[in-house]
This record gives C-alpha cells, structure tokens and sequence, in this order.
C-alpha cells in the first residue's frame, strides 16, 4: 500500500491536486498467480493524503508508458499515474473545488481502489506499443468478514438461478428440495452419456485430414512425386517430407461432448461441499439454530447440554420422549374437559325453556377490539359452557342501544353498565354468541361499527323491574341479560348463519372454542419446549439435506473428470466456446444420438446458471454499500417467494436486471425505476428499489427500499427500509443512535408525501444495516425488532402508537433469518395476519387450538402442519396488548428464565421487576 499526501494549499486543476509526497508501504503478496487480494478502507473527507494501492514494475522500469485498471467486462477503465521519484503508479484521486475544513472533497462515485469499493478489476499496461493484460485484483470489504462477502457474491449467483428455476415452473418445496431435483436430473444424465462416451471412445468417430509427414526413401510401394523431387533437389538427405490422409478424432461432435462435460464440472465444482455456495446456505442454517438454542427454555438447554447434542439419535429420542410424556398429561385434561362437554351438551335446534325465562330482543353497537373493562370470556370448563361480556355505555367498543321486552322498546334508566351471560348447554346458542363477538369479529369492527341484535330467552331477575333490571341502593338500575337460549343474532340486519348437522358442531367444541384448563400456562410451556426440540432437528435435517446433496455434486465432478481422462478427450483442445447445434451425426448415429439427448437435457439445467460462463464469480469494483444493497434487494425477493410463499410477477425482469449487474457490468442503469410486485392470496406486495417520494417544498426522499401491502386491492400502509452498511464497532454506537434517529424516525417514520401513490399510513421504519454483532450479543440493549425497548436511550416511553414501528434488522448472507423474522412481524402484528405461518406461507395446514387460563385469559396455539412451525398469540396481562410469542421471538425475549418470557412493546408487561430498578443504568 502507498499513501499519497496531497497539496490542499492550492486549488485543483483538471480536478487534480499536486502531490506533496509518497510514503511507500510493505509489499503485498500475491494470492495466486498473477492475483491479488486487498482489503479496503474506510477513509475521511477531512484528511489530506489517501491510503492506496501503487504498482511497481522493477524489472520493466523503462519500458512501461502506461498502467490502467478496468472492470473485468472492460467497460469501465482508469489510467495510473506514474510517479517517477519512487518508481511508482497509482490511480489519482480526483478532486472537488468544494472544500470542508480545509480539504478539497474527492470525487467518491470515481472508481477508488483501496479506498471504498469492493469486487474485481483488471491491470493491464503497454510496453513497446503492445498492451498486455497481467494481473487481476480483488478488493474486499475491511468491515465484512471475507467469507461473507464472497457469500455474499456466491449467493446473488445461487438467486439467480433460482428465479429462472422458479420461472420455469419447476414445483418445489424450499431450497433443499430444488437442489436434489437438479442434482438427481444431472446424475441421471450423466450415466446415459457416460454410456454413450465408452461407445464412442473405443470407436470415435473421425475425419480424414491431408497432413505433412516425413518419410524415408522406399524403392517400392506407390509412386511419390513430392518425394521424388525432394530426392532430385536434396539427395542423401535420410526422409523428405510428403503428404497423406489421416484419420482425426477433433471432430466438433466429439468436442462439443468435452465441452459439455467441461461447463458440468464447473457446476458441479461451484455446488460442491467445499465450495462457497454450500457453505453459505449451511451457515445461515447453523446461524439459526444456535439462536433457537439460545433463545430455547431452561429446560431444553439443561437436557440436551448443547445445541450439537441435537445431531445424536439416541439423545433427540430421550429428550423428545420426556417432552412428550410431559406434555401429555396436559392434552389429557383438555380432551377430559372436551368429551364430558360433548357428553353432555344440547344439540337439538330449539331447546326447551323454563318457565322462568322471557324473550327479550337486544340492540347493541360494537367499534373495535374489547378492554380488560369488558371482561369477556367465551368457554368450555368442568363446569360447563360458559360466556360473558361486560359493558360501559361511555365506552365506544360496546355500548347498548335499547332493547325489547314485551313488545315495548326500552333504553338504559341512568346506569351506564350492564352484564350479558350465556349460561347453557345449548351449543348453537354459543356458536351464534361466539361469532357475533370473537376477536375476529372484534377486529373486523374496527373504525366500521357494527349494529348487533341478540334475541333470545332470558332468565328473569328476582324482584326485577323488568326480565332484566333490578333496582339498586343508589336509585339506577342494575342490567342483566342472563340467556339461555339465543334464536337469533343479527349483524348489521343479516341473520348469522350456522350449521344444524351434529358433526358440524362438535366441531366447534374441538377446534373453536376455548377451554379454560387450570394448567393452561403449564401447558403452553411444555408445547412450546416440544415445539423447540422440533425446530432444533428441523434445522439439523435440512444442515443434513444440504450436505448431502453437496456430496451428490461432488461425485458428479468426479464421474465427468474421469470420463475427460478418455484418450478420445485428452487428445482434444478447445481453443474458444462452440456453439451447440445438432448435426446429422448426433441426429442419425444411434450412439452419438443418446449423447445428443443427455447434453440437451444438461445443458438445459445449467442454462439456469451462470456458473458455467462466468465461474470466477467476478463483478465490477463499485462501491460496497451498493453491492450490499443489490445483494440485500434479490434476497428480499428470494426470501419471500422461496421460503415465505409469494409468487413473483415478471421474473424474466427481475433476472434481466441482475445480469445487467452482474454479467454486463452495469450498475445505476441496471436498477433504475427498478420495482416488482408479489402475490400471496389475498395480498399484494410491491417492492420498490430507490423510489423518487417528491415531498413540499420541491424536496424529495429516495429510501432504499419501501413496501406498499394491499390486501384484496385496499392498500394498508407503507414499510421502508434504508440500507446503511455500517461497522458500528469501529464507528460507535453514537452512529447506530443517529441513524435510528435520523433516518427510521425523522426522515421516513415521518414521512409526508405530496403524490397521491405514497399517501399512505407508515406502518413502520427501519435501518437494515450489515453490522451483525452491535444487535445479535445485546438483544436487550439494541433490539433489531423494536429499538423503543431502549426507552432511555432513545428517551422515550414505550406505547401503543410506537409499538415495534422502528427498526434496525441486520442481514448478511449467514444471517438471513433475521430479515424473515421481522417480515413475519410486519404481517402478523401490523397486518394482523398472525394465522397464517410465515415460515413457510401456509394457511390450510394451520392448526389452530383454544385455551383459557383459570384467569380468563385466552391462548391461541397454532401449528403448521407443513412445517412444523408454532406460535402462540397472547395479550399482555396489563392492558391486554397483542402479544405473539415465537420460538424465535420479534418481540424482547427475558432469556434467564425457564418460562416463554417476553416483554409487551406497547407497555413493558413482563419486564422482571428488578429490571425496572436499573434501567437507567442498563444501556450505558
């Protein structure tokens, strides 16, 4: 390396400034032959001198005029500037007529080796009229784990494919799946032209080629002119030179078959177990699992010891069978509680009625979710099936209108408050009561009121006013609608409509209803433990997936290198890249026809691919944070439709962009106005790469990367994100505060836009930055998901309004997990959408289950049956703030403890309490 010190004293021209002097750096080694590896640097506008790479040529000194360094598809050149004192060149810095604090400012969006770019670039020089190609350098990021930058690289290459894969409409079930399909195809076809190739060789087909061949003189045999004059003019000489026929194997046939085999052990060297694409995908995998570990209860931690325990058979099968047996006394008090309702219940349509009871008609309006003020419940417990609903007429979710008793309407008579009961063992009374005001249909009336009318038959209140009111010490009435029987319940005058078959209604006992079971709590965390163990083997198998198939890769590498080890190869040389076409020989000569098929087919699976014209993985140098923001847009996309169930529109698009990047060298021009749109059910995602949001005043704000969600054609809100490829430890955690602050808060959580399309509510904000350590060792200091659960350091309150809107997610290529995590945060909690599994995108294999703790407060499990995946949705017990728990939890996780703890984000319910004691203290 060489730092050049520039002369600030005097202004640049031509945008050059005059060089004060060189200090000359150690040397840097070669990494292969004719190639090097440097890092670069993060570097200041405020400083006068530039820390770079210089070239010395020490034995060509005098006959060198020229060095530049371009892009590896040429498009993009830099001449050196060569520095006779020290015998040294370097690419110039290009300077600005701007200055700050006494420094002109250099021109960054230059290509700067060294300085803030990474990816590949060539040397090439001229000496004595000739310009030669000698050397080609790879610049890495200093803030980026080398192996996650070439990951990073590996994995854009792996997308690709994977998008022409996908638009080929080759049906599939994750990553593994595909990988095996391909792999199993390959090797399929391989062993026919492996067949064909043992034919061929021992009989290969050749041409005759006139050659020049040196003879000696024969008195016999065929008359030879060319000989004879050889013998006229050059007699004595021992042989003279002659010309025959001879057969030769360098037919194009034979060396489109070497070509073939060739491109198949390029991929299958790029796929193999030691190459960078496989370790990509297992260390993402190894990455969550040990999250999972740490973040799984006490007691799962205590039983297995560590999280490579997982891996043993013999261990997995006696910690899972303890698990089961603990879990299982728990399912049987909820199926005991199950079966005696069934036993007992009424199903018949009309039950019969005491004489005690009247039918009364009542008008009530619903406006959104319940308050703990409503204390309503809706359960099956050993004492039966129960419901209750509180009300406050001042309270907007459910006031009373009026009701009807005796043909005469009558309205509240002073008092605000009134109680509605449904004490019954008739089941389709409960299941007219349960859809009118589950949490669905609580959910379904916010901010669109809902008019609900309950007729039915009532108990009547002893020394009542009327079937429902009693008089009180304070002169107003006491209201009680105590049912049991409900005809009918009418929403916004439409009869609600339920079945009247006895299968159907059972139904609603075991799949809808709630049980209230006095170790409802005991019973989540023993699920939840069962459910861990799961997800820690789910991991391990699809580790064990991905290896495998590795290993299929390098066997195919294996079997295509011994067949070019043929004597029919090994005397062949391709000097360039043949076109692939049929010729009358593949099409009629049985043999050479079966090899024709099986490269066709070959040749249609790598075509996907880029690994065969482009296997050294190179891009154009540019800037890291750019390559940090395509990688992180194509893994957005590539996350979404191949683990979280979207389907893409325009792939073809979407990869024509990406071999702009990376095959043309293309950067800006490849991803302008670059946008796509996605599918899942009932929702629509558009995704928008640097869109232009004109705001007043003639400003405008250009974030990374905004999502707009529609659901069923209404759009809901925005989500943006503002890549910052950040190295916090060496730039502080100061820097981490003002970028929340800066960009997530005031720049886009604020966000007011003047154009009718970005008009929209900001569901959220973040920064998804690179720096993995700053969030992945201090959860509870610098949440990814919430960053407000550090309210003293961002000196706030925790509150509804700001509940898990900003964020700073991390993600590289070994940390992917993160990103989808947070996703499935935006669609369960800002969405609402928390019964769908976000794992995997599944909604009819979801297995949805009730419970109620002896408090009254409801549990809601869900299991995918596809994936395995479980969740659990809660309230918070304070205030009743949605809460959803995950084994890899979004919301603040206390980990020291043997429970499922988490922390609400609306209020901070579930803090320890000697926490609340040191939280000034907790995030110096």
């Amino acid at each position: 390396m060489v730092k050049v010190w520039y002369n600030h004293g005097q202004e640049p021209q031509n945008e050059l400034l005059p060089i004060s002097s060189i200090n000359i750096g150690d040397k840097i080694a070669q990494n292969n032959k004719n190639e090097w590896v440097i890092s670069n640097h993060y570097r200041s506008q405020n400083e006068n001198f530039m820390r770079q790479i210089g070239i010395r040529f020490v034995s060509k000194k005098s006959n060198v005029t020229t060095l530049s360094i371009s892009s590896p598809d040429g498009n993009f050149r830099s001449d050196f500037y060569y520095y006779p004192k020290e015998n040294i060149w370097f690419e110039p810095t290009h300077f600005s007529k701007k200055k700050r604090k006494g420094y002109y400012l250099f021109e960054e969006s230059r290509i700067l080796t060294g300085l803030t770019n990474a990816g590949s670039a060539k040397l090439s020089y001229e000496e004595n009229g000739q310009y030669k190609d000698f050397s080609t350098i790879h610049f890495i990021p200093s803030s980026l784990p080398i192996e996650d930058y070439e990951e990073m690289i590996a994995d854009l290459y792996r997308i690709r494919e994977d998008i022409v894969r996908d638009d080929r409409n080759i049906a599939r079930v994750g990553i593994n799946l595909n990988l095996s399909k391909v792999v199993m195809e390959l090797q399929e076809q391989l062993r026919k032209l492996k067949v064909s190739i043992k034919q061929i060789n021992a009989n290969p087909h050749s041409t005759l080629t006139l050659q020049t061949t040196k003879k000696k003189p024969q008195n016999h045999g065929r008359f030879d002119l060319r000989m004879e004059i050889g013998q006229y003019i050059n007699p004595g000489i021992p042989s003279y030179r002659s010309h025959e026929l001879k057969p030769v194997v360098t037919t194009y046939e034979n060396m489109i078959i070497k070509q073939m085999l060739l491109d198949l052990v390029r991929y299958a060297s790029a796929m193999g177990s030691n190459e960078i694409t496989t370790k990509s995908l297992l260390n993402s995998l190894l990455n969550e699992r040990d999250v999972c570990f740490r973040k799984s209860d006490l007691e799962i931690q205590r039983l297995l010891g560590s999280v490579n325990q997982v891996e043993d058979k013999e261990t997995y099968k006696r910690v899972y069978n303890k698990l089961m047996e603990d879990m299982q006394q728990y399912l049987d008090e909820e199926n005991s509680i199950r079966k005696d309702i069934k036993l007992y219940a009424n199903y018949n349509k009309i039950p019969n009625t005491k004489s005690d009871t009247e039918y009364v008609e009542l008008m009530l309006e619903m406006n959104g979710s319940f308050t703990n003020n409503n204390q309503y419940y809706h359960l099956q417990s050993n004492q039966g099936l129960d419901a209750q609903l509180k009300y406050d007429c001042r309270q907007k979710h459910l006031k009373v209108r009026n009701y009807i008793i005796k043909n005469q309407s009558k309205v509240h008579d002073g008092s605000y408050f009134g109680k509605i009961y449904l004490s019954s063992e008739h089941v389709q009374s409960h299941m007219r009561f349960y859809k009118a005001f589950c949490e669905e249909a609580q959910q379904e009336s916010i901010n669109q009121p809902r008019s609900i009318t309950i007729c039915g038959r009532v108990r009547k209140q002893p020394f009542g006013v009327d079937a429902v009111s009693t008089s009180q010490v304070n002169k107003y009435l006491d209201y009680t609608f105590d049912f049991v029987y409900i005809s009918n319940i009418l929403v916004d005058g439409i009869d609600i409509d339920i079945p009247s078959d006895k299968n159907s209604i059972i139904a609603f006992l075991d799949n809808e209803l709630p049980v209230m079971m006095n170790n409802a709590d005991q019973s989540e965390d023993s699920f939840m433990r069962l459910k861990q163990l799961e997800k820690l083997q789910s991991l391990t198998n699809q580790m064990e997936e991905i290896h495998n198939v590795s290993k299929k890769y390098d066997g195919l590498k294996e079997a295509a290198e011994e067949l070019l080890k043929l004597n029919l190869f090994s005397k062949l040389e391709l000097k360039g890249r043949l076109p692939i076409k049929p010729t009358q020989l593949f099409l009629h000569n049985p043999i050479y026809r079966v090899a024709w098929q099986a490269m066709q087919q070959i040749k249609y699976e790598l075509s996907a691919s880029l690994y065969v014209q482009q296997h050294q993985r190179q891009v154009s140098t540019v800037k890291v944070e750019y390559i940090f923001e395509v990688w992180t847009l194509y893994k957005i996309i590539h996350t979404l439709t191949k683990e979280m169930g979207w389907r893409l529109d325009r792939k073809k698009e979407v990869t024509a962009s990406l071999d702009q990047y990376m095959v043309e060298g293309a950067t800006v021009q490849a991803f302008q106005n670059f946008s796509v749109t996605l599918h899942w059910q009932h929702w629509e995602l558009e995704l928008y790469y640097e869109p232009k949001i004109n705001l007043l005043f003639d400003t405008y704000l250009t974030p990374d990367f905004v999502f707009k969600f529609k659901r069923n054609g209404r759009t809901m809100g925005l989500v943006i994100l503002d890549a910052k490829y950040r190295n916090y430890k060496s730039q502080g955690i100061e820097k981490w505060v003002k970028d929340i602050n800066d960009i997530a808060i005031n720049k886009y959580g604020n966000m007011q836009s003047i154009e009718t399309k970005w008009k929209f509510p900001i569901l959220a904000s973040g920064i998804l930055h690179s720096d993995v350590k700053i969030s992945d060792d201090n959860e509870d200091k610098y949440n990814p998901y919430h960053v407000m659960y550090n309210e003293t350091l961002f000196n706030t309150n925790l509150s509804n309004e700001k509940a898990h809107k900003y964020g700073s997610i991390y993600m590289i290529p070994s940390r992917t997990y993160v990103f989808k995590n947070w996703f499935r945060l935006i669609m369960e909690y800002h969405l609402n959408e928390h019964k769908v599994c976000w794992n995997c995108g599944g909604t009819e294999e979801v297995q949805e289950r009730q419970l109620l703790t002896q408090f009254g407060y409801p549990k809601y499990y869900y299991t995918c049956q596809s994936c395995n995946e479980f969740w659990v949705k809660v309230h918070c017990r304070s205030n009743r703030h949605k809460i959803i728990k995950h084994m890899n939890n979004y919301h603040l996780q206390v980990e020291n403890r043997r429970k499922w703890w988490v922390i609400c984000p609306s209020c901070g319910d579930g803090r320890p309490a000697q926490q609340n004691t040191v939280t000034s203290n907790l995030f110096e």
